[in-house]
């Protein structure tokens, strides 16, 4: 009978762990709005296409004219190398067509060049919502400029160490220490803004995110998963400086308690209890490859990846 009740304590103690984890998880994904996701709200709305003015500019973000923009010529092979160019609102047209009334958002460059966006609406149907055209290619040059504006030469923490070079090229930086915002930028069409940063050291990086809650794979790349504006060791002090280096450069080592490694790493993919002759030994797996093992709560062996 007690090997019986221990049998199922095993195969109840995975579910506990899920449940616990999930709890964890979903308290920092609480109702209370962040001094991050207040900057965001408070400094950047979407305008709809009813509220911008003419002349409004945009910087194109790839070299290809986007798909959903042509060039008024008809020849999309005159309009290469469009990256850094930038296009101006020039207003709407509306036409009518075999199968109903079509509009055309309208962009020019310095050059003089048009090219339309197309909506099959009226105009009044357009300006009667909150219509924004689809084109993450082009990014609002007074986007940028506000952001650099409030950001530029303030101290922030950076939370994650996935870090590009100001070329573009990624790599494995450090994560929850100082940086000095230098600029900001144009980003790409995932992500519209790039923020070039200085850590103490004077290693110089950039991170790509968004201001907006409603961006594109948002809920991994907004300034408020990316940054913070207070010092995040104070919220740790308890944690030892040896180990915390660790943390800042996503590494672990044997004798972690698991909100040391969940803190360096994140949280694992899957969690598995192994059975031993002393008790349980806890797995914790990441898609990565990497896992961690621990026993009475802290680390004992691990494979980084």
């Amino acid at each position: 009978m007690m090997q019986y009740v221990r049998y199922i304590n095993l195969l109840l103690m995975p579910i506990l762990f899920y449940s616990c984890i999930s709890s964890r998880f979903g308290d920092e994904d609480s109702d209370t709005i962040s001094e991050e996701q207040s900057f965001m709200v408070t400094n950047f709305k979407d305008k709809s296409l009813k509220e911008w003015e003419r002349g409004k500019e945009f910087v194109c973000v790839v070299d290809e004219l986007p798909v959903l923009l042509e060039s008024r010529k008809g020849n999309q092979d005159d309009c290469c190398s469009l990256k850094g160019a930038i296009l101006r609102y020039k207003g709407l047209e509306e036409t009518q067509t075999w199968n109903g009334v079509e509009s055309c958002v309208v962009y020019n460059d310095s050059s003089g060049l048009e090219y339309i966006y197309r909506v099959l609406k009226s105009i009044t149907d357009i300006l009667s919502t909150d219509f924004i055209p689809l084109l993450p290619e082009l990014v609002p040059t007074d986007y940028i400029a506000k952001a650099d504006s409030l950001l530029k030469g303030k101290v922030l923490y950076v939370k994650t160490s996935n870090w590009y070079t100001v070329d573009g090229e990624e790599y494995r930086g450090r994560k929850l220490i100082p940086v000095v915002i230098k600029e900001i930028i144009a980003g790409n069409k995932i992500f519209p803004l790039a923020l070039i940063f200085k850590t103490e050291e004077g290693e110089e990086a950039m991170v790509y995110t968004t201001m907006s809650a409603s961006q594109y794979m948002s809920q991994y790349s907004t300034f408020d998963k990316l940054f913070t504006f207070t010092n995040p060791r104070d919220k740790y002090s308890q944690i030892k400086d040896e180990v915390w280096q660790l943390i800042t450069q996503s590494q672990v080592t044997q004798g972690m308690t698991k909100n040391e490694c969940q803190i360096s790493l994140g949280l694992p993919d899957e969690v598995s209890q192994i059975p031993e002759y002393s008790g349980l030994r806890e797995r914790w797996i990441y898609k990565t490859g990497t896992y961690l093992e621990f026993k009475d709560g802290l680390l004992v062996k691990f494979r980084l990846m």
